[in-house]
C-alpha cells in the first residue's frame, strides 16, 4: 500500500514540476532585456504627450495614444525606444522572429527573445478595435518596417531615394512600389524625367488617379506613381496630396531645367 501511495505522489510531483518548468520556459521566451536599470520610470523631456509615433527614420512602426500600467505616454515612448535599441543591436530582423505572446492576459509583441510592447485595453479602445487586432496590426508594421532600418538591411538599401535634377529635388521616393529596391524604382523614374525634359515644348503637368494610387503626368506620359505607402511615410493623408506636391515640384523645375539645356 505504501508503495502505491508513494508512486502516485511521485507521479503528481513530476506533473507539477513539468508544468512549472513549462510555465517558466514560456515566461522566459519573451523577456524584457535591457542594458541598464529600469526599476524607476525613465526620464522624459518636455511636456506630457497626447500621442507618440514610434518611428525610426521615415518608417512609422506604430502609435501610442494612451498611458498604461502606470506609465505616461512619454514614459512609454522612452521605454519603447530603449527596447528597440536592444532589439536592433541583438536580434535578427527575420520575419519569423516577430511573434505575439500572452503576458498576464494581454497580447505582447516580441522580437526573438526580446519583449517589445504589450497592447493594453486602453490602446485598443483608442484605436477602435480589439487588443488582438491592434497587436496584429502593430506586428505586421514591425515585420515590414523595422527590417528596413535594421543595420544589415539599411547598409544595403537606402531608406529614401531622391530624384533630383541640377540640384532641384523633384520626388523623394520611400516605397519600392513593386520594384526590387528603391534604387531600381528611382532609376525608372529618372528615365521618365529625362524623357519629359528632352521633348520640345513645355509639357502640361497633371495628377491622375490609378486605383488607390495617384500618378504625375507630363502631357500623357506617366512620370511617377505615388503610392499610399509613399504618402504615409511622408506623413501626408493621401497619395493624392503627395502627388500634387510632386507635380508642383516638377512644374516649377521644368522651365529651369529646360533653360539650362544646350540649344
Amino acid at each position: 500500500m505504501r508503495t502505491g501511495i508513494t508512486s502516485a505522489m511521485l507521479a503528481l510531483l513530476v506533473v507539477a514540476v513539468l508544468a512549472a518548468v513549462a510555465a517558466a520556459c514560456d515566461e522566459q521566451s519573451c523577456a524584457i532585456v535591457i542594458s541598464g536599470n529600469l526599476a524607476e520610470k525613465p526620464a522624459t523631456r518636455g511636456p506630457e504627450l497626447d500621442r507618440a509615433d514610434i518611428s525610426i527614420g521615415n518608417y512609422l512602426l506604430f502609435t501610442i495614444r494612451t498611458p498604461a500600467a502606470g506609465f505616461t505616454v512619454a514614459e512609454r515612448e522612452r521605454i519603447l525606444y530603449m527596447r528597440l535599441t536592444e532589439i536592433m543591436s541583438n536580434e535578427r530582423m527575420d520575419t519569423d522572429r516577430f511573434h505575439i505572446t500572452d503576458v498576464r492576459g494581454k497580447p505582447t509583441i516580441c522580437v526573438g527573445d526580446h519583449r517589445l510592447v504589450t497592447v493594453y485595453p486602453r490602446d485598443a479602445e483608442a484605436a477602435g478595435c480589439s487588443s488582438e487586432q491592434l497587436a496584429r496590426q502593430w506586428l505586421e508594421s514591425l515585420q515590414t518596417n523595422l527590417r528596413q532600418v535594421s543595420p544589415v538591411f539599411a547598409a544595403a538599401a537606402p531608406v529614401t531615394y531622391d530624384v533630383a535634377v541640377g540640384g532641384t529635388l523633384l520626388f523623394r521616393l520611400r516605397d519600392t512600389n513593386g520594384y526590387g529596391t528603391l534604387r531600381e524604382r528611382g532609376a525608372a523614374v529618372e528615365a521618365q524625367v529625362v524623357n519629359a525634359v528632352s521633348k520640345d515644348g513645355m509639357p502640361a503637368i497633371s495628377v491622375r488617379p490609378i486605383g488607390d494610387k495617384h500618378a504625375v503626368y507630363a502631357d500623357d506620359e506617366r512620370i511617377v506613381t505615388v503610392t499610399c505607402e509613399d504618402a504615409r511615410l511622408a506623413r501626408l493623408k493621401s497619395s493624392e496630396a503627395l502627388a500634387q506636391s510632386w507635380a508642383g515640384n516638377l512644374t516649377n523645375a521644368l522651365p529651369v531645367i529646360k533653360a539650362g539645356l544646350p540649344d
